[in-house]
């Protein structure tokens, strides 16, 4: 077994964070892999969103 990488965008809605946004971002990327890294890339106050991008692993079984 193996470890694969993936790079992914996420966008998270900011008006159901509740105060705690990184909890929600770090859970929001552990449905996706294990998250190696995180950024909050960009805010949209018109949609009340923030893009997240993320390097998560998974296991690969080739």
């Amino acid at each position: 077994m193996a470890l694969a990488t993936h790079f992914i965008t996420i966008d998270i809605s900011l008006e159901k964070t509740g105060g705690d946004l990184v909890s929600i971002i770090e859970a929001a990327l552990a449905e996706r892999g294990e998250p190696l890294r995180w950024a909050i890339t960009q805010v949209n106050a018109a949609t009340q969103t923030a893009t997240v991008e993320a390097v998560v692993t998974t296991l690969y079984n080739p």
